[in-house]
């Protein structure tokens, strides 16, 4: 949930300190958001004042995410757990690249902007594939079985949004899609972080017992 949050807030107050031009929710790209440089860039015109806050936003996000898939990877057992920690571990070095790195005209000229493109790939991709793992675990979780299908649906958007946003470039407004792809996980964070708490006592002792692989 406080990855979700970071994230959430890192964005609102970056692209609320926009002025000229306003930040278009729909016209530009989330990666505009952490662009150190004021220019025109590839047709549109950038400028963020608090792009350092979204830099380390996307960097605190991968972090914190990174803890969460820790602590609930003792909590599913088997193959599950080697693949949640895998992907968890891709998602979060994807997102501190992704604030790592810029997409900017800097980036262009020194051949780097490839490394935004492959951070923020695994960061979307990555997190839409943990929400349908773990979200399909909803009996060791100990969350309801409707949360466990909304976990799916809502990874299975985001993946599905990721796909059309590269079939459609430069057909839809980029936003759009990117924003679908990236909301869907941050939704599903605070979904299933919410019932997390929600049956934190239980959570704990499960936390708290010593697995296979720990023993």
């Amino acid at each position: 949930m406080l990855s979700a949050l970071v994230y959430a807030i890192s964005e609102t107050v970056t692209a609320r300190a926009w002025s000229t031009p306003v930040y278009s929710y729909s016209a530009n790209y989330i990666s505009d958001l952490g662009n150190p440089q004021c220019a025109l860039y590839d047709g549109r015109t950038v400028c963020s004042p608090l792009h350092a806050l979204m830099n380390w936003g996307f960097v605190a996000q991968g972090l914190l995410l990174a803890c969460a898939v820790l602590l609930v990877g003792r909590v599913v057992r088997g193959r599950t757990r080697a693949v949640v920690l895998g992907i968890g571990a891709a998602t979060t070095a994807g997102f501190v690249l992704t604030g790592a790195t810029h997409s900017s005209p800097d980036a262009v000229a020194q051949g780097t902007l490839w490394l935004h493109y492959a951070g923020a790939t695994m960061a979307i991709l990555g997190g839409n594939v943990l929400a349908i793992v773990l979200s399909r675990q909803w009996r060791q979780l100990r969350i309801p079985r409707a949360v466990g299908v909304a976990g799916v649906v809502l990874g299975a958007a985001g993946i599905v949004a990721a796909l059309t946003w590269l079939a459609t470039f430069g057909v839809v407004p980029p936003g759009i899609p990117e924003r679908t792809a990236v909301y869907a996980f941050v939704l599903w964070q605070l979904l299933v972080g919410g019932f997390l708490l929600h049956v934190t006592q239980p959570f704990r002792a499960l936390l708290s017992r010593p697995s296979r692989a720990d023993s």
